[in-house]
């Protein structure tokens, strides 16, 4: 390779015109949500929702790289990667760890050592890598196999209720190539954030059975819609990066070593973790020395338990016939019926049916709908989590365990991830993984239906497998789901497209949603998967097949629900759903004064309805709701806006603060009222 400078161009195309160029050349029309201040067609794009405006945030809808950036130079196979499939049995785990791999053009040999040091569970073998043209720049994988028995190990518990630790083992991947001698200072791509004590140990316990393994190819991850690599390599190597009409700059690297294989510009098997510092983890990586990596686990079941209530009850409660407020069964069903909990077990333990479903039709009886955790039954308390910044790059570790660690001190056990965001870095999902709070993953699809093209369709198989196999060694990611209110839409008074088109949207999500799922479930077939949030759950949930429960998305009966209601009292716990699971709600709040102060003028912009304020909030009917919800549980002046600008300043103060005790009032109703139902499978 000549010395002089070579090139690597990459053009990213403005994602507001691809989404609107993506959208007038479809087939067909499908509708965009729009928030106002909403811009683009963002179901048409591979890119978060929330760039293109929502309810709660600004539209910017920006290009570019916000991570790093990784040339990897390579003349022998090396590791890049690993995923992780957990299988638990009646007395153990069994592990199927899949190595990840990029092989020269002329192939090659080697040994893999797979281990988890603190139980001296080791699995080596010798791989052999074909050689041919199809080697560079694709992924090749390596299957190795442990069982873990379970005395072996402590078992993985979520937060809350003293259930146990948070446990987390160390697993290290160690590659050498035929004849090569490696070194114990071998670089260690790190991905987890897990401290290096375990690495280079030899465990002295016996190798598992089997000696070679076939590597199989896998296509490497497809560029992003609207960005074209252009790799150059005759002068040196230059990055030429093109933000579309914003900006072009040029970033010149240095080769650092001898090139003996040639230089492949490798697509990570993990681009969820772009952005994140791997110190241990050199941008080049000389040929000359072995690889190694090292990822974290943790040991735990998780069941989402959706039973016919009749055998829901006998789950939870055995032979038992009540709550314990009494031995007494009918004292416990005058309790229960006097709250309006609607059911109750007679002194036999039977059940009594709602009126008017028949027990004999498939999918006619209610279903319970909670989480069982290594067994036991936990109940949940979380929040759903959305970009913590609107910038991204702006989402630093520190950000992020502040908030993690306020949901933490508020008791939280359970975090949504929110489709209509993005895929958190690293540091939160080891953070959740070290201090015990579970993650409901929504995949990133929010609000609108996507297309079904052979394209689209490949872009989010590439996209989840790629997710699904980063995400597969956290503990706390207790399941996946589909996407963020697509089944919620049909619903929506302003959704005449989808409504009156049922079938064809119908056949389109459906489509996604199994693409989804397949992708998930290749990864590891153990992964609990939920169609939507919310969702009336799944009829049918085979390997082979799955179809979901339609109907009243809002029906209780069934599965999750999402709840808001801005016109009821929220002080009146009559006015939320008697729920299994709730998996969004909430009532809008004011930012603090403060917040107000640096981005308007409080002389001239302070004041309930002013036209300023109006701009800043993205629902447009907000201030007349406020007022009405205020006006039932606190003393309003009569006259929000007095000609005194102190005066008005000050009752704009006011506003905000009655704001803030309201949101907390509304949320205290809630809360209490769903806790008072947590042993109620109804």
């Amino acid at each position: 390779m000549p010395a002089a400078p070579n090139t690597i161009s990459i053009s990213i195309a403005p994602a507001y015109n691809k989404s609107i160029e993506y959208r007038d050349a479809h087939s067909y029309h499908i509708p965009t949500l729009y928030n106002t201040g909403s811009i683009g067609a963002y179901n048409f794009v591979r890119k978060p929702a929330f760039d293109f405006g929502w309810d709660w945030g600004p539209a910017f809808a920006a290009s570019g790289i916000h991570g790093s950036i990784e040339l990897i130079a390579f003349s022998s196979p090396t590791l890049t990667g690993a995923y992780l499939a957990q299988e638990a049995t009646d007395n153990g785990f069994k592990l199927k760890i899949t190595s990840q791999f990029l092989v020269p053009t002329a192939g090659g040999e080697g040994t893999l050592t797979v281990a988890i040091p603190e139980i001296k569970a080791v699995n080596i073998q010798d791989i052999e890598f074909g050689c041919g043209p199809e080697n560079d720049g694709d992924i090749f994988e390596v299957s190795s196999e442990i069982f873990v028995a379970k005395d072996q190990i402590q078992l993985w518990w979520p937060a809350g209720g003293n259930y146990g630790p948070h446990k987390l083992y160390n697993v290290t991947f160690d590659f050498a190539p035929t004849g090569a001698e490696c070194s114990p200072d071998t670089p260690t791509s790190d991905s987890t954030g897990a401290s290096k004590d375990g690495k280079g140990l030899a465990p002295d316990s016996n190798p598992a059975a089997g000696n070679s393994a076939a590597a199989a190819a896998s296509p490497a991850s497809a560029d992003s819609s609207g960005v074209d690599v252009d790799l150059d390599l005759s002068n040196g190597l230059n990055l030429g990066v093109n933000l579309g009409d914003l900006v072009d700059f040029n970033l010149n690297l240095p080769i650092i070593g001898s090139i003996l294989g040639g230089l492949v510009p490798a697509t990570p098997s993990n681009p969820g973790n772009l952005g994140i510092p791997k110190p241990n983890n050199p941008a080049i990586t000389s040929t000359s020395q072995c690889s190694s990596l090292q990822k974290r686990i943790g040991f735990r079941t998780v069941e989402l338990v959706q039973e016919p209530l009749p055998q829901a009850i006998k789950s939870l409660f055995g032979n038992n016939t009540g709550f314990n407020f009494s031995q007494d069964t009918v004292d416990i069903d005058g309790i229960l019926s006097a709250e309006g909990w609607q059911w109750a077990m007679d002194d036999k333990g039977d059940w009594t049916m709602f009126p008017g479903l028949d027990p004999n039709v498939k999918g006619a009886v209610p279903e319970s709908y909670y989480f069982r955790i290594n067994g036991i039954p936990i109940y949940l308390k979380g929040a759903n989590v959305i970009p913590m910044t609107v910038i991204p790059s702006n989402t630093t570790t520190e950000v992020i365990n502040t908030m993690l660690t306020a949901a933490l001190e508020a008791n939280q056990n359970l975090l949504r991830v929110w489709g209509g965001g993005l895929y958190h870095p690293q540091a939160f999902y080891d953070f959740c993984d070290e201090h015990g709070i579970l993650i409901w993953q929504d995949a990133m699809f929010g609000g609108s239906h996507y297309p079904r093209d052979p394209e689209m369709l490949q872009n989010i198989w590439e996209e989840i497998t790629q997710q699904a196999e980063r995400l597969s060694w956290h503990p706390s990611v207790a399941l996946w789901c589909g996407n963020n209110e697509l089944e919620l839409s049909y619903e929506w008074p302003n959704n005449t497209m989808v409504r009156s088109n049922r079938n064809m949207f119908v056949t389109d999500y459906m489509k996604n949603i199994q693409t989804v799922r397949k992708a998930i479930k290749k990864v590891n077939p153990s992964s609990i998967f939920v169609s939507s949030s919310p969702t009336k759950g799944a009829l049918v949930d085979t390997p082979e097949d799955y179809q979901i429960r339609w109907g009243w998305i809002s029906d209780t009966r069934y599965g999750s629900v999402h709840h808001y209601e801005y016109l009821a009292d929220c002080e009146d716990f009559r006015s939320y759903p008697a729920a299994k699971f709730v998996t969004e709600f909430g009532w809008q709040s004011y930012p603090l004064p403060e917040t107000y102060a640096a981005a308007m003028i409080p002389e001239t912009d302070w004041g309930v309805g002013n036209p300023m304020n109006e701009f800043r909030n993205r629902r447009t009917d907000v201030t007349p709701q406020f007022l009405y919800q205020y006006g039932l549980h606190f003393k309003l002046p009569k006259e929000w806006n007095p000609e005194d600008p102190k005066e008005r300043m000050s009752r704009f103060k006011d506003y905000l603060w009655i704001g803030h005790m309201q949101h907390m009032r509304c949320y205290e109703t809630a809360l209490n009222y769903w806790r008072r139902l947590r042993s109620n499978p109804q």
